[in-house]
């Protein structure tokens, strides 16, 4: 990620409405100039590579060279000598030569470093580099991923230029039709504050507090909001909209994003399905069987002090509506933590499938629940969703 220093961004509306910077397709040759050099820069100091690639960016506009070169240096793998062994060297070197104060004779000054330093410096500023070795203006280029292209450097800069806006973030509002679990689940490792919505055409709007929710506002929690876009940008069907504080003596501005606009990053994207068991299931079922039709995690649930996205969504085509959570095959432990969360869900039809052999006390279980061996049969689960139906709903349909 980029600092506050390294952000670009652009007036929509002057004073209402902003955009982060996005780079355009003219800007990739003198991208690929710089990637040349990190390619080629193995055993330079960092403090060359980026002067180096800084003349590599001539032609890309001045406030944009900067931080480019600083996402080149994050994909780098440098040396990093340890701290401690480097500073004892120069005490030693410094020691010696005050014992010598003042050295004038330049034989004897590159004694004193050939002593410090093995194999002996050729010049002087060698001597400097390797003295000062764990400072970062001279860690050495060990290697760049031969793979990295400057397509993916542009995507990095305009995934990073919008994160950096999130940083002054004082709330986001995530509006979502899919992948509600991926979204979810980086939410929480980020460790945001929301709460959600139902949209009445289907999805769920999310709400994240921002810091001035908490005591103050803090660039940390502005951190967090930006490594949560890194995963928010690999789901489908979502938009973002936040309101961003650039100074604290003016008003909030606007801040919009969506998946149409094409950011990128390398997060992992979200799995159509967490285990081989749910991937079975809805093979067998397809997408409609009886009237009901199936869709993956397409509800988030309020379960008392969090939300929880089931793993299946069970519609039939007289409005009946099903939840199916699958406990999986974990230890007694998790399912009893997994079933009190259950528990706490209300105002749906909730059905949960227990492996045979993970079941627990009679009534530690939910009243709806399924249990099975191996795999889930559409002969065991058929019969448990039409129990949700209403009677007369259920006459009206065999007319």
């Amino acid at each position: 990620m980029l600092t506050k220093a390294h952000r670009v961004y652009r007036w929509i509306k002057p004073g209402s409405s902003i955009s982060s910077d996005r780079l355009e397709t003219d800007c990739l040759p003198p991208l690929e100039r710089a990637l040349g050099v990190y390619r080629r820069g193995r055993g330079r100091t960092l403090g060359e590579v980026r002067n180096a690639a800084r003349q590599a960016l001539e032609g890309l506009r001045p406030d944009r060279v900067e931080a480019v070169v600083e996402l080149l240096d994050q994909v780098a793998d440098y040396e990093w000598p340890p701290a401690r062994a480097q500073g004892e060297r120069r005490v030693r070197l410094f020691e010696q030569a005050a014992r010598e104060h003042p050295v004038l004779d330049p034989a004897r000054a590159g004694a004193l470093l050939a002593t410090a330093l093995d194999p002996p410096p050729g010049a002087p500023e060698e001597a400097v580099a390797r003295l000062y070795a764990d400072y970062p203006e001279f860690h050495r280029l060990r290697g760049f991923p031969p793979g990295y292209a400057a397509a993916d450097l542009r995507a990095d800069y305009d995934l990073a230029q919008a994160q950096a806006l999130l940083y002054s973030a004082l709330r986001v509002t995530v509006e979502a039709r899919a992948d509600f679990k991926h979204i979810l689940q980086y939410a929480r490792l980020s460790r945001l504050l929301w709460r959600v919505e139902p949209l009445s055409g289907g999805g769920y709007r999310l709400v994240f507090d921002g810091p001035t929710s908490l005591l103050r506002l803090t660039h940390a929690y502005g951190v967090d909001f930006a490594r949560f876009l890194a995963a928010l940008v690999q789901a489908r069907g979502w938009s973002l909209a936040a309101g961003i504080a650039l100074r604290k003596d003016r008003p909030s501005v606007t801040f919009a994003l969506s998946d149409a606009d094409g950011l990128r990053s390398r997060v992992p994207p979200p799995r159509l399905f967490d285990s081989r068991l749910e991937e079975a299931l809805a093979r067998k079922f397809g997408a409609e069987r009886r009237g009901w039709r199936l869709a993956r995690e397409a509800a988030i649930l309020d379960a008392g002090t969090g939300s929880l996205v089931p793993d299946f969504v069970f519609t039939h085509a007289d409005g009946t509506r099903v939840v199916l959570e699958i406990a999986g095959y974990w230890t007694p432990e998790y399912l009893r933590a997994k079933l009190a969360r259950l528990a706490r869900v209300r105002g749906v039809n909730l059905l949960v499938a227990v492996p045979e052999g993970r079941a627990l006390a009679p009534g530690a279980l939910p009243e709806a629940t399924l249990r099975f061996k191996g795999a889930i049969t559409l002969a065991d689960l058929l019969p448990r969703l039409e129990a949700f139906r209403r009677p007369d709903r259920r006459r009206r349909a065999r007319r």
